[in-house]
């Protein structure tokens, strides 16, 4: 999907976010968040000629709100650095990386896109994108940004990806729909088989709307919350750049499809693909749904516009419940570019600008950089995750998977062989053999 492919054009379409306060919440506690002291804003050291006309092309996932907000930001970066267009592209996850590998083997990529941990060790090892290391403290400032998030985006000691944010996974409520279906919302831990039960429940109880609600979606599809869950087991998914579980701990997990989906719990798959891309939970066809805590924006702002809260997923130990902090919404520069400098100097201004920092609050997740996060005023949503950050802040015992090549191709795969166990038409075992088949090659 392309948002803007003329400048001229895009402009006329583009209006401008205006995030306002919505919550006593003070945003210094973003500070303890992204662990960072501060730290005002830095001219480059290095000189760009202003009066050079270029075109970079930027490219993101997502959906139409942060496109929204992506070209409100651009408008101000625009206006501040006349001689530089933005044409700009966004789709769905899936899609946008078919077309970003299609790009990559013709080596014609964006200037600047944003990049995923499950691809960066395949396009900073593959020499697709360029080292961001030779532009920090000249182009792009990075005295705001928690060390351990720019870390994240290395491989090899150099690295091809800046976090813009980061976030947690969280389960996420639409408690005035279960009032209304007669379920109460759970309190406190939930074990996994008290949260299968949940789900069941639910679905009994919505079944006779229309159209149906059900408890959630089949939660074995997500490959995030497969890596928690494993924690959870005191295993990983990558341990010395090898899988850090068996065949059998992939079954067990798989197992659970089996069950959710054989007693309805779940929304079915032929239902799930006849929304066509529209969130199930943001429609109101699902009462909860596990995902990152920066999408409550997103899912509030679906046809039903529900009313959502966020707690912990499910673990059965209370001191180990596998949960990470995933740095977020990274991005990188295409080693293709003809403009990489100037293409630093946007990225520099996506991640560290405090107009951009007010334009998407939380809804990229905790902003990495704390100028950015300065600019932010927080609304009651904001506010929100915010206050969910901080409640898991010291529960975070699990750790994010490295970025080893092949990971991207484990989540793909992944997805598209436990969306066949959701079917019924292949069994837990069966597709955990392909998946460790795959897994085999893709990790080489």
């Amino acid at each position: 999907m392309t948002s803007r492919a003329f400048k001229s054009v895009g402009a006329a379409r583009r209006r401008r976010f205006a995030l306002t306060a919505g919550s006593a919440l003070a945003i210094g506690a973003m500070a303890i968040l992204t662990g960072c002291a501060g730290g005002g804003e830095q001219e480059p050291a290095a000189t760009l000629d202003p009066d050079e006309e270029v075109t970079l092309n930027f490219a993101w996932w997502g959906d139409a709100s942060r496109a929204e907000r992506y070209e409100a930001a651009i408008d101000i970066f625009e206006k501040a650095n006349p001689n530089i267009t933005i044409q700009t592209s966004f789709a769905g996850f899936g899609d946008y990386w078919t077309a970003r590998n299609t790009e990559a083997a013709s080596r014609s990529l964006p200037d600047v896109f944003q990049m995923d941990l499950a691809y960066l060790a395949e396009y900073g090892g593959f020499g697709h994108v360029v080292p961001l290391d030779d532009y920090f403290g000249d182009l792009i400032n990075v005295d705001a940004i928690d060390p351990s998030l720019v870390d994240a985006g290395a491989v090899d000691d150099e690295v091809f990806g800046l976090s813009s944010s980061s976030s947690t996974l969280a389960t996420l409520f639409n408690g005035p729909l279960l009032e209304q279906l007669g379920v109460e919302v759970p309190e406190g831990q939930v074990t996994w088989d008290e949260w299968d039960e949940f789900l069941a429940e639910v679905s009994a109880a919505g079944a006779a709307n229309d159209p149906a609600v059900y408890g959630g979606q089949d939660y074995t599809q997500y490959f995030w919350l497969f890596q928690i869950w494993l924690g959870q087991q005191g295993l990983s998914l990558i341990e010395d750049g090898e899988l850090g579980f068996d065949k059998s701990d992939l079954v067990d997990w798989w197992s659970r499809s089996t069950v959710l989906n054989e007693t309805g719990a779940v929304m079915p798959q032929e239902r799930k693909a006849q929304l066509d891309g529209v969130d199930a939970l943001g429609s109101g066809e699902v009462a909860t749904d596990v995902s990152w805590a920066n999408f409550l924006p997103r899912f509030s702002e679906g046809p039903a516009a529900p009313e959502l809260s966020l707690v912990m997923p499910p673990y059965d130990d209370e001191d180990n419940t596998g949960m990470f902090l995933k740095p977020g919404l990274m991005l990188s520069i295409a080693a293709n570019s003809e403009h990489p400098e100037h293409a630093a100097k946007f990225i520099d201004f996506l991640v560290n600008d405090p107009e951009v920092g007010a334009i998407f609050g939380m809804s990229r997740g905790v902003p990495a950089s704390q100028t950015a996060a300065d600019g932010i005023e927080a609304t009651e949503l904001d506010a929100q995750i915010l206050a969910y950050q901080e409640e898991v802040t010291d529960k975070l015992d699990g750790a994010s998977p490295p970025a080893v090549k092949g990971l991207g191709t484990l989540e793909q795969t992944f997805v598209a062989i436990s969306g066949d166990v959701s079917y019924g038409v292949t069994t837990p075992d069966e597709a955990a053999d392909r998946w460790f088949a795959e897994a085999e090659i893709a990790l080489g």
